[in-house]
């Protein structure tokens, strides 16, 4: 399946904490899904493989008009874990439908699903308060080739956060965004809003060629105000290599 990219653009806007790359319109919940494969799964015949990582590839495309799914590499590079998943859908329970019968498959009897975390895109709440800065996100865009690398970090924000004045919180994004001007061209962004359904207020996913760059622009984050209210930053992080579903197939068949 193409990467969902197709199905939600990520565009500039979405440097703005309270951002998405949806405007008007339906909400669409991102889940992601962590998972660890057993180590018996290494010792199935390859005729076995086969039939489960196919069987595995024909129930992800029976949903293909209902959820979106980009996919991740992760081992390695996150602890515990081989692979991730993040399902698109504007129903909810359609992830959820997915992943219960993923489970059942022959080679979902050989996941451990470690870690899930949902949210849900909405409309910009801050941006659009300074629109000199939103003229500039809207100007800037990804450069290069497609990325590689994924990063995904939930964040929680302390009650003081929520209670300070409106004006405030205004002004701390608007500090908040300003040093992400210069990552635009290298680093996208996608931001889900979790409040209520996870432990986590947002959910973001970055992806990237240059994890350098990525670096830097995470330290540059943790200098504003607005950092002094993060209760949770990561817990976990998720780093991965973009691949398709079927990319993670053959891998897991070998």
């Amino acid at each position: 399946m193409r990467r969902a990219i197709a199905f939600l653009v990520m565009i500039g806007l979405c440097w703005t904490l309270q951002g998405s790359a949806t405007a008007a319109g339906p909400h669409v919940f991102g889940t992601f899904a962590l998972f660890h494969v057993d180590p018996a799964w290494a010792e199935k015949s390859q005729g076995y493989k086969r039939r489960a990582t196919l069987e595995a590839k024909s129930l992800v495309a029976s949903f293909k008009n209902r959820v979106a799914l980009d996919a991740y590499w992760t081992y390695g590079l996150t602890t515990g874990a081989h692979f991730m998943l993040r399902l698109h859908s504007e129903d909810l329970q359609s992830n959820q439908q997915l992943l219960t019968q993923l489970m059942t498959t022959d080679l979902g009897k050989h996941l451990h699903l470690t870690f899930t975390i949902t949210g849900v895109t909405k409309g910009l709440n801050y941006a659009t308060q300074f629109p000199d800065l939103l003229a500039q996100l809207k100007a800037a865009s990804y450069e290069g080739a497609a990325p590689v690398y994924a990063v995904m970090i939930p964040t929680k924000k302390s009650s003081d956060w929520w209670n300070q004045p409106e004006g405030e919180r205004v002004a701390m994004i608007k500090e908040h965004t300003l040093p992400t001007l210069a990552y635009l061209k290298t680093v996208k962004r996608k931001l889900y809003h979790a409040t209520g359904l996870a432990d986590a207020d947002f959910v973001t996913i970055f992806e990237t060629n240059d994890l350098v760059a990525f670096n830097d622009l995470l330290i540059s984050l943790r200098m504003v105000r607005e950092d002094r209210y993060n209760e949770r930053l990561g817990s976990p992080t998720v780093l991965g290599t973009i691949m398709s579903w079927e990319e993670i197939l053959n891998v897991l068949k070998k």
